[in-house]
Parts: structure tokens; C-alpha cells; sequence
């Protein structure tokens, strides 16, 4: 039985479409909803937490990703194989990060006609990603181009450390591209930061170190800064969005 995960921006409806054509080519696969709750058309936030899965999987693992902006034009639709898992998803940048991270890897286009033009997420992905589980690459013709896609590092300067937001969860925690080594290494847990000049911050290894409904910084479960505030939802209250820029000032 081969393992099958799926990250969208779908919502509720779509992924158990794509399901049920993957189940229709191969029954007995294991379905994984890694999340389809992608910020519609985020491409980055979607290559970060598919790079961010790949290596909690075991080798053979098909990853289904489908965040399209341009379904229905003549980009391209991509099998990726790196490190022994399978790639699978647009020609957007959306696979690139994940690949990296797995080692060398060699890009395949997929060549199937698809029935719909806003749909390839169950015309062409889920197909081809259960076909891939069975030990089936056909319908592959080498992609010796790709688009690229580069999540960006933070900037350092003797006081200050720039990033921004890759990721919001439910709770409204920030997931920012700044690793949790640098800041434990330059400032250490206690340390209290300014946010976007605005925000006076304390970095903290839990929530509860600071009053409920304080911001906070700490390293979460992706091993890089967070900004939070306890019991309360960071994202809404100090007005973060993915993408957006995390400048940290130590005082």
C-alpha cells in the first residue's frame, strides 16, 4: 500500500474529489490530508509546509501539492522524484524547496489531457499520484527546465534580525523564516526584542512565561521563531499576514 499526501488550498469540498479518483486507481492507498488550508494562491506558504512534511515520510511516499494560480495555461505539470519520495504538483516553484531539501532530484512533465480547465487538481494530479504509488511512471517526458522557487533566509545586522512570515496556524502563531538557533545564540531566552518598531517582545521558551494575552517569541514545532501571544491569536491582534515582514530589534 502506498502512502499519499495532499496539500491544497482547496478548502472542503475539492480534496475528497481528488480522493475518490485516487482510491478509483489505487484502492488500498494511504491517504494523508497534510492541510487544504492553504492562504488561497500561496504558493510559498504551500512549498514551506511541503517542505516541512517530506521529511517526516518514509521513501516511496507520493506528495500530492496543488496551490495553481495559473491552472488552465500552458505551465507545465510536474513528477519530481528526490530522495526516493515522488513530487507531484505545477510547474510554479511549488515543489523546488521540497526537492532541495530531499537531495538530487530529476523533474519529469506529465502528459495528460485534462478535462476540465480549472480543475487539475482531480484531471491530472490525482491521477498521476496514484498511478505513481502502484510503481507506474508513464505519461513522463523529462523537464530539463523548471520554475525555481527560493525561500528566502532572514537578514542579520549586529542588532537587528529581518524575516518574514512563511506560515499562520490556527491559533494565529506567526511561523517566520528566522531560525531559533540564531536567536537563542545572539540574545538567548529573557532577551526582549522590539517587533516592527512597534511591539515590545519577550523570547520565551513557553507561552506561559508572559501574562495571558502578551506577545511573545519563541521557537516552535518547525524549529524557527514564532510570534504569539498567549491564549490569544497573534495573526489578528498584531495584524501579520504570511508574507509579511518580522523585523526583531534587541534592547
Amino acid at each position: 500500500m502506498g502512502i499519499i499526501t495532499l496539500i491544497s488550498d482547496f478548502g472542503t469540498f475539492y480534496p475528497a474529489v481528488m480522493k475518490a479518483v485516487i482510491l478509483g486507481i489505487a484502492p488500498h492507498a494511504i491517504i494523508v490530508d497534510v492541510t487544504h488550508d492553504i492562504s488561497p494562491q500561496n504558493v510559498r506558504e504551500a512549498a514551506f509546509i511541503l517542505r516541512e512534511t517530506v521529511k517526516y515520510f518514509p521513501r516511496g511516499t507520493t506528495h500530492i501539492a496543488v496551490v495553481d494560480p495559473t491552472v488552465g495555461t500552458s505551465r507545465r505539470a510536474l513528477v519530481i522524484e528526490a530522495g526516493g519520495r515522488y513530487l507531484v504538483g505545477p510547474d510554479n516553484g511549488l515543489l523546488i524547496p521540497a526537492a532541495h531539501s530531499l537531495g538530487d532530484f530529476e523533474a519529469m512533465c506529465i502528459q495528460v489531457a485534462a478535462k476540465s480547465s480549472t480543475f487539475h487538481g482531480r484531471d491530472v494530479f490525482a491521477p498521476a499520484g496514484a498511478h505513481i504509488s502502484l510503481g507506474r511512471l508513464r505519461n513522463l517526458e523529462p523537464a530539463p527546465a523548471h520554475v525555481n522557487l527560493e525561500l528566502q533566509d532572514p537578514q542579520v545586522s549586529e542588532r537587528t534580525v529581518s524575516g518574514s512570515v512563511v506560515y499562520v496556524d490556527r491559533f494565529g502563531n506567526c511561523v517566520t523564516n528566522i531560525s531559533g538557533i540564531l536567536v537563542i545564540r545572539r540574545s538567548g531566552y529573557g532577551s526582549t526584542h522590539l517587533l516592527n518598531d512597534s511591539v515590545v517582545v519577550q523570547f520565551v521558551r513557553t507561552y506561559d512565561e508572559v501574562a495571558h494575552g502578551r506577545p511573545l517569541l519563541t521557537v516552535g514545532s518547525f524549529d524557527l521563531v514564532e510570534v504569539s501571544i498567549n491564549q490569544g491569536d497573534a495573526a489578528t491582534e498584531l495584524n501579520l499576514n504570511s508574507g509579511d515582514t518580522v523585523k526583531l530589534d534587541r534592547l
